[in-house]
């Protein structure tokens, strides 16, 4: 699956693809969807990862994790198309992020 039909796929066909998807091919996903948003890889995993302790204590933990990785992009989005296209680019980031954080707890859970 290539990051834009990522994109472009809806919430059923989208979600069985995440759970099918290696480590690699997620991480590749989320660098060119953070790069979208002139976001850091490894910086917005690192901040994810630290916010996750806290996510029990949050009313809405997607929306914490969608608000950690809009910290931590550079995007000024004016326009109206812009600012929508961006906030799904958030809302899908932050859906691989949280998928990737849990394929490896599991990993390093695995090797225990």
């Amino acid at each position: 699956m290539k990051t834009i039909e990522l994109l472009n796929a809806s919430e059923a066909e989208l979600v069985p693809q995440l759970r099918d998807m290696k480590l690699k091919e997620l991480e590749r996903h989320a660098t060119k969807l953070l790069k979208k948003l002139n976001a850091d890889y490894a910086t917005v995993l690192a901040a994810v990862t630290r916010a996750v302790p806290d996510l029990a204590k949050t009313e809405n933990a997607f929306a914490r994790i969608q608000q950690v990785i809009r910290e931590h992009s550079g995007g000024n989005s004016s326009e109206k198309n812009d600012v929508q296209d961006e906030r799904h680019i958030v809302e899908r980031a932050a859906v691989i992020m949280i998928v990737l954080i849990k394929k490896q707890f599991l990993k390093i859970h695995e090797r225990s």
